[in-house]
């Protein structure tokens, strides 16, 4: 009988400790998510059209000129560095490996 009731304990704790898990992690989009593939394709295009306008340009000064971009929304990618733009540069390098900045 004890076996039956600590295994009832049991089932009701992991059934709280799954439904606390569940409303824990957030199940829909932020506002300002800029990890979205639309974000990533608007990022892209201010990077082209940045390294197209000079294509001699450090990473350093294409981080400054995508800021000053008049796409680039700063309220949006306000977790945007030149870390991101490090991994924006690889992800764009898969589609077209000839970009060189």
């Amino acid at each position: 009988m004890i076996e039956w009731i600590m295994m009832g304990a049991f089932i009701v704790a992991l059934g709280l400790s799954v439904w606390k898990l569940y409303y824990f992690f957030p199940t829909e989009r932020l506002a300002d998510d800029d990890t979205t593939p639309e974000s990533v394709e608007l990022l892209e295009r201010i990077m082209i059209e940045c390294h197209q306008a000079s294509p001699l340009m450090s990473e350093e000064e294409l981080y400054e000129a995508m800021k000053t971009h008049n796409d680039f929304d700063s309220a949006h990618f306000w977790r945007f560095n030149q870390n991101r733009l490090r991994h924006l540069i690889t992800h764009y390098r898969l589609k077209a490996p000839e970009f060189r900045p």
